[in-house]
């Protein structure tokens, strides 16, 4: 997963580098490597708090033309925020519906892991990432800030640890991006020590933004958000990093 925030003219060499981990980047440890099961890619144009659905296709974004028409976009627009998402696949079909990020009213969500328990409530035939991204929504309705959002994840990570039914554990990991158009949220939580290459977040600071990767893919002084906590990142260019324990 990436997020973007700002740094207008490093857009397209970061959106060019994130796409080579489609057919290159780092799977759980037994798994071939890449994130082929489709892409997707939002933004939020400078004056707006509307996401735009740039391209969401369950396809390989190494080998798919329509990537490259993205980023000819990007380079012309400048959006204020891009988040872009390569999927590998854990459950559910690949599908449209199952590839990320989502998006709902002002807000877009991307989540890297998987939600075994039924503690995660789940309507209909949603998978866990848009049941996660529904439940946080909802416990965000009053107040949309980190602190909140921290709130939220203590309290759905609880839930599923304590109502996990039988399975071999609750959960991998609620690792997400989310946005309002306004400002920028991404947690790191993974459940087990042995994953924690996997459920990676690095962060480097621009002047004009931030950017957020699972993987440093291009040479810059990234910076490793540790587990179970939150970096929100505002738009006077403030940035907190907050405990979710």
């Amino acid at each position: 997963m990436i997020a973007i925030y700002g740094a207008y003219d490093s857009q397209e060499l970061l959106l060019t580098e994130f796409r080579g981990l489609a057919a290159t980047g780092i799977v759980p440890i037994g798994t071939e490597p890449g994130h082929k099961d489709g892409y997707g890619i939002i933004a939020y144009d400078r004056d707006s708090t509307n996401p735009r659905v740039l391209v969401r296709k369950p396809t390989d974004a190494s080998t798919d033309p329509d990537y490259q028409l993205v980023i000819d976009k990007i380079q012309t627009s400048r959006p204020k925020i891009v988040l872009g998402h390569l999927r590998k696949k854990s459950c559910g079909p690949t599908s449209i519906e199952n590839t990320q990020p989502f998006t709902d009213g002002s807000w877009s969500f991307a989540h890297n892991g998987t939600v075994w328990s039924p503690g995660l409530s789940r309507f209909g035939n949603e998978n866990d990432s848009r049941a996660y991204f529904r439940t946080l929504l909802h416990d965000l309705s009053i107040s949309n800030s980190g602190d909140s959002l921290c709130a939220a994840i203590v309290k759905l990570r609880e839930k599923i640890v304590h109502d996990n039914e039988g399975s071999e554990r609750p959960y991998s990991s609620l690792t997400c991006l989310l946005s309002d158009g306004t400002s920028m949220y991404v947690v790191r939580d993974y459940a087990d020590e042995s994953e924690a290459n996997y459920y990676t977040m690095y962060y480097c600071p621009f002047q004009n933004g931030i950017v957020f990767c699972q993987e440093k893919i291009i040479n810059l002084p990234w910076k490793e958000l540790p587990n179970k906590t939150t970096a929100a990142f505002q738009p006077d260019g403030r940035l907190r990093v907050l405990p979710c324990t």
